[in-house]
């Protein structure tokens, strides 16, 4: 990991934790254009920028937050202040080191940097997507946890129909058996962090792409395997293409044989079809733009500080329908 800069942005009395990670010195004397790597629920800016590294090898910039409520960022957390965290650490991203920004996220991290692109274009050149999501409740819905917590292993269990925690927790393992959690903590994010009763209601009725057009190059990549998503069958690919028509304007799609939604074993992959993408746009190197600075969105925290195979013929393009009836 190259050099890492701490800066700040305020949401009222909130700090939200912004870091940018230059690239090693092997890569080159000036980055290639700066990253913008939304974090996951439960998990750090840091963590994203881990598995998204070799893009940091390659010679980019990578700069990522900590929504409210996780890490060194403070306040509560709530799904709808992910999308202002995002905004204020883009401001403030803008504002140290210049535009436009490329983008990069998987999953969750997908909506606040759809969110971002829809409402300012010019400040983004491009964004690669894996494995993304349109709202939590598409990869469990109402139904599913009701299932999750009163049939966890395809039989009826006796349990409180009002233990909200309960039916967070038996979805959670069902969704992520690795990440580290209870009925207390997911992840990095201790619930008394939590705004939990409105995150719950977010979370069944918050559309957060709804209103979304993308108009920035955008690239999809994901795995054929990814049991998240139900994607194990053509018809559920099939719909799955076709939900990002909604959104995207144009998107390259690539779809990935054996690879799961956690990209298990092949991250470098998903950094690698990122660069790829990147590349293609024009001019080839990202120009930094100085930006004025904007008192109140945030400012630089200044000191310093240093931290511990693509299936055959799927190269689809989405541009308002699918054109390829290669599925």
């Amino acid at each position: 990991m190259g050099r890492v800069t701490r800066c700040e942005g305020r949401i009222g009395t909130d700090r939200v934790s912004v870091r940018l990670v230059a690239p090693p010195h092997t890569a080159g004397p000036r980055p290639l254009g700066t990253v913008f790597v939304p974090p996951l629920i439960g998990g750090s800016g840091l963590q994203q920028i881990g598995y998204f590294r070799e893009l940091g090898a390659l010679g980019y910039r990578l700069a990522t937050f900590d929504y409210r409520g996780h890490g060194k960022s403070t306040g509560t957390f709530c799904i709808a202040h992910t999308l202002e965290d995002a905004r204020v650490a883009a401001e403030v991203i803008l504002e140290a080191v210049g535009g436009p920004l490329l983008g990069v996220a998987d999953c969750y991290g997908c909506i606040p940097l759809l969110r971002l692109a829809s409402d300012r274009p010019a400040d983004f050149k491009g964004l690669a997507l894996f494995n993304p999501i349109p709202s939590l409740q598409f990869v469990a819905g109402p139904g599913r946890i009701l299932r999750d917590y009163f049939f966890p292993d395809g039989r009826p269990r006796l349990r409180n129909p009002f233990d909200a925690l309960g039916m967070l927790a038996a979805t959670n393992e069902r969704l992520f058996p690795a990440v580290d959690k209870s009925r207390h903590h997911f992840g990095i994010l201790h619930y008394d962090r939590a705004r939990l009763s409105r995150a719950v209601r977010e979370y069944l009725f918050l559309r957060p792409l709804d209103g979304v057009r993308v108009r920035v190059p955008t690239r999809i990549g994901y795995g054929r395997t990814d049991k998240v998503l139900g994607l194990g069958d053509p018809a559920a690919e099939e719909s799955y293409r076709n939900l990002w028509t909604r959104y995207l304007d144009h998107a390259d799609v690539r779809a990935l044989e054996d690879v799961d939604h956690y990209w298990t074993g092949v991250h470098g992959l998903a950094s690698r079809l990122a660069a790829e993408f990147f590349a293609g746009l024009e001019p080839a190197r990202t120009r930094l733009t100085p930006r004025p600075r904007k008192q109140a969105v945030g400012r630089p925290g200044a000191p310093i500080q240093r931290e511990p195979g693509e299936a055959p013929s799927r190269n689809h393009q989405l541009s308002g329908r699918i054109t390829s009836s290669g599925l």
